[in-house]
């Protein structure tokens, strides 16, 4: 009898111990993440994210947290990646919206604006306020089982040209590239001829002649080194690449999290997201000096030119299609989205006055 007095009494002892003991162990316990990036590093984003946010991560969460973080597409590519992040193959990882117009349908709208707000810190600010008060936008995300920790974005849209290029007129009746339907067709309206060709294609159908010359992020361009090919340029901030590059967590692998943690991680990730402004506008100038100084012809956009690019007749009947394509792929509330959206666009630009 009294021996099993005193396993009772033993088992009790551990129980409590195990009840508080535990916690506090499990807390100190390393917690590993995988975070994968389909592009290489060293590039404006790739490297800010590397040796910033994903630092200031394990600063933040007092080294609780560990990185093993995989780039070039060496985990997952860019078209696997939105599964992946979802199904727990990587915790965190980077994609770009664009790339999953059937799963994320809501974004595809972004690229009906060609024209917004030339500061990093006011684009930040739309796309946090479209999480918060347009739900199609994170009800896409949850879906997915995910939810966005850190924006950053690519360098405004520019022109990069084989031939003379000191006005948007010059482009009229050549070959021009860009990377989805509505940029060519914004090429289109503009008076050149559209024409699709593979990212990695882009400096061979330039070196060629295949294509007179391309439209995108200006400093997409200059990583693949389009300038060297097609050295004549026409810049300007206001035409901002409109779609984010988002930097996702799995939200099981979130919400498993204890609380300190998820606080030193959100924490880590208003301060990067707070940083890429200024890195966001050192590159631009950075790469305009450096084309300058290399006698490639940079010339920034004229007002009237960036009008002109918008077009808002042929605006209007884009942003009508897209309403009629959303609704059609299953985002029944797309003319809604489409008014909040040009409101919170405007509120975006407007912060710059």
């Amino acid at each position: 009898m009294k021996k099993s007095t005193k396993k009772l009494g033993y088992r009790l002892v551990v129980a409590v111990l195990a009840v508080l003991v535990m916690p506090a162990l499990l807390q100190a316990q390393t917690i590993n993440l995988k975070y994968s990036d389909h592009d290489p590093p060293g590039g404006m984003r790739t490297k800010f994210i590397k040796e910033v946010w994903l630092e200031e991560i394990v600063k933040q969460t007092g080294g609780k947290v560990k990185v093993q973080d995989f780039w070039g597409g060496a985990l997952m590519s860019s078209k696997e990646i939105l599964k992946g992040i979802g199904d727990g193959v990587a915790q965190m990882g980077f994609f770009y919206p664009g790339h999953y117009p059937t799963e994320l349908v809501s974004y595809t709208i972004l690229k009906l604006f060609p024209r917004g707000p030339a500061k990093f810190e006011n684009m930040a600010w739309l796309y946090h306020k479209m999480i918060a008060e347009v739900p199609e936008f994170s009800a896409e995300m949850k879906k997915a089982n995910q939810m966005t920790l850190v924006y950053t974005a690519g360098l405004p849209g520019a022109f990069t040209s084989k031939k003379a290029l000191t006005k948007l007129d010059d482009i009229k009746g050549q070959k021009w590239r860009a990377g989805d339907k509505w940029a060519l067709k914004f090429l289109k309206n503009a008076g050149s001829t559209p024409v699709s060709v593979p990212w990695g294609d882009v400096y061979m159908a330039l070196q060629t002649g295949t294509i007179d010359g391309c439209f995108t992020n200006y400093d997409g361009l200059h990583m693949m080194k389009f300038d060297e090919v097609a050295p004549n340029l026409l810049v300007s901030k206001e035409l901002w690449y409109a779609m984010p590059f988002v930097h996702n967590v799995n939200l099981t692998f979130w919400n498993g999290l204890p609380k300190d943690v998820q606080e030193g991680i959100r924490k880590a990730s208003q301060i990067a997201e707070q940083k890429f402004a200024k890195v966001y506008e050192d590159t631009f100038d950075t790469i305009y000096q450096k084309q300058k100084q290399s006698g490639f012809k940079v010339e920034v956009m004229s007002k009237e030119d960036i009008v002109k690019w918008e077009n808002k007749k042929e605006l209007g009947a884009m942003q009508a299609e897209w309403i009629k394509e959303a609704e059609a792929a299953g985002l029944k509330t797309a003319s809604k989205v489409m008014e909040k959206m040009r409101i919170l666009i405007q509120q975006a630009i407007d912060r710059e006055k």
